[in-house]
């Protein structure tokens, strides 16, 4: 099981705050290929008028080496991955605030998939995505595990 999916299993689980807050879904770029959340894809995150839901994207960032978590002998190596979780709403931002929060008591020093050590590493807050047109926020989580050959 990979990060993301670790990480998006953990927040659908919890339905009755995070799903009940995301009424337009969470997904990865596995649903939604490279162009994220839009109206043709993912016709679930938008009302009937076209107006974008409160919703989630998760994506993974390519992997670097973590040279604090190396063995040459043994053959393996640390591995980051920042994994961002990007929160889009229509007007305002208090339900993302409120999924915002919520995602971080679900994944901040969290151990996922028995694999993956998952920590906070920021916000970007108070965007504007004029394509969906769109308020967004992102936060990013480093997610750390081993490689071997």
């Amino acid at each position: 099981m990979s990060a993301l999916s670790a990480a998006k299993a953990i927040l659908e689980a919890d339905t009755a705050t995070l799903v009940a807050a995301a009424t337009g879904g969470i997904y990865d770029l596995d649903e939604t290929g490279p162009q994220g959340i839009n109206r043709t894809i993912t016709p679930a995150a938008f009302d009937a008028n076209g107006i974008i839901k409160p919703c989630l994207l998760l994506k993974l960032r390519s992997s670097e080496p973590d040279p604090f978590l190396a063995d040459e002998g043994a053959r393996y190596v640390g591995v980051r991955e920042m994994l961002e979780v990007w929160f889009y709403e229509d007007d305002g931002y208090s339900n993302i605030e409120t999924m915002r929060n919520r995602v971080f008591s679900l994944l901040h020093a969290v151990q996922l998939s028995g694999m993956f050590m998952c920590l906070w590493a920021g916000d970007v807050r108070n965007q504007r995505d004029t394509e969906l047109d769109a308020n967004v926020e992102r936060s990013t989580y480093q997610v750390t595990t081993s490689k071997s050959a």
